[in-house]
């Protein structure tokens, strides 16, 4: 049983100044009021788009975002109607993990104006897929249909031959290729276009959501309505020139020949199968290049669509004569030495560059002269060359060399006269 002392306090402490809690709590009402008259209330109809945040790298959306509907705020009135510019609506992908599963993510709307506030939006919640970002190479497919009546179809050629897709990798593990379809012109017209390829999969089904790279592809159809064949030698052709002192010596080709194919009027004037240019600019050594064939409009190779081109560089030789001065080498100290001639005149064979090389700069020959003694010697003439000169002839092939000492100085002589007398010691 309750005491009845505690609640006379209670009913003491409530009636107590009752006239003025009365009056507080009718104040506070008419606050709230005031407040709430003082604001907008109003409803945005959308659409607001939402934008995705906190994407994790190397992920896609693979399902386009729902946006938002409705916004419901209050306001100040002096702002009059406001826009889906008013708003941003994001959602959070933080946690959200990439396995190609629809999974709900909260919404989140905020006022551009801070002095708006948001009541409720609709929907609070949107489905969202995100999966991993992948990519894989596959074959392009060209569907080329029925010929027209009259013409003979050639070799189909695309470049490239391969392409690579990317996108969701739940989408991307479907491609098994993607598919240009072409259309012949009935007049024989050769096919030559740049044209979209569409990703499918094994059934045949357009595969959406992936991205094609090169979003292009160039289909070649060679179209004849006199189709012939003929086989032709390969004629590589060359551009510029090798570096000075350098020059082509051969070229070699392989295949040597190729077989061609082609309406027969244009057969009939052709000749070779000249070679995409294969440059040689400033070259000092062998090139190999592998090129495409360089034919005419409508003439196709068959097989065979590149060819190697060896061109084989070698130095450019000549013979020159010099005058070449002598130097000394070996000399001994305290002998001076005469030559009967000062220069001699050396032929020479080697590369043009290495000869002008050479002659940049005055050319001397050693005459050895270590361990001669003094008197008349023949010493045969060596020149030091650079590899890759030869000496092809020498004016003259020794020299004479005359060794002389350097005269001995004479003892220096003594005072002449009598010596004086030693002061006798007192």
């Amino acid at each position: 049983m309750i005491s009845p002392g505690p609640i006379r306090r209670f009913l003491a402490f409530v009636i107590r100044n009752w006239p003025l809690k009365l009056a507080a709590v009718i104040l506070a009402a008419l606050l709230y009021v005031g407040l709430i008259a003082s604001q907008d209330s109003s409803t945005f109809p959308g659409p607001i788009a939402v934008t995705p945040i906190n994407q994790p790298a190397g992920t896609v959306l693979t399902r386009q975002l729902r946006s938002v509907e409705q916004v419901k705020y209050m306001a100040p009135p002096d702002l009059g109607l406001l826009t889906a510019e008013d708003f941003r609506a994001t959602i959070d992908l933080t946690t959200v993990a990439p396995t190609g599963v629809a999974v709900s993510v909260a919404i989140s709307v905020e006022p551009v104006d801070p002095r708006v506030t948001i009541v409720d939006i609709r929907p609070r919640t949107i489905q969202v897929v995100l999966d991993q970002s992948v990519s894989a190479t596959v074959p392009v497919h060209v569907d080329r249909g029925t010929a027209p009546p009259g013409v003979q179809v050639g070799e189909t050629v695309i470049l490239p031959a391969n392409v690579v897709v990317m996108g969701p990798s739940g989408a991307v593990k479907r491609v098994v290729g993607v598919d240009v379809s072409v259309t012949l012109d009935p007049s024989g017209l050769d096919y030559d276009r740049e044209v979209e390829g569409t990703p499918v999969d094994a059934a045949g089904g357009v595969v959406t959501g992936v991205e094609v790279v090169p979003r292009t592809i160039h289909v070649t159809i060679p179209l004849f309505t006199n189709k012939q064949s003929r086989t032709v030698p390969v004629n590589p052709v060359l551009t510029g020139t090798p570096a000075p002192g350098f020059k082509v010596s051969s070229v070699e080709v392989t295949p040597l020949t190729i077989s061609v194919e082609g309406d027969a009027d244009q057969l009939a004037t052709l000749q070779v199968a000249d070679t995409a240019p294969v440059a040689v600019f400033g070259a000092t050594r062998d090139l190999t290049s592998v090129v495409t064939l360089a034919l005419p409009s409508g003439v196709v190779p068959l097989g065979v669509s590149t060819v190697t081109v060896t061109v084989h560089i070698t130095a450019i030789t000549e013979t020159r004569t010099f005058t070449a001065g002598f130097r000394i080498d070996g000399a001994g100290a305290g002998f001076s030495y005469q030559l009967a001639q000062s220069s001699a005149f050396l032929t020479l064979y080697g590369s043009s560059a290495d000869l002008d090389r050479l002659a940049s700069a005055p050319l001397v020959v050693g005459l050895d002269v270590s361990g001669l003694a003094p008197g008349s010697h023949n010493v045969t003439v060596v020149p030091s060359l650079p590899s890759g000169i030869t000496v092809v002839a020498i004016g003259p092939t020794s020299v004479t060399v005359l060794v002389i000492a350097a005269p001995t100085p004479a003892p220096s002589a003594s005072p002449s006269g009598p010596r004086p007398s030693p002061s006798p010691i007192p």
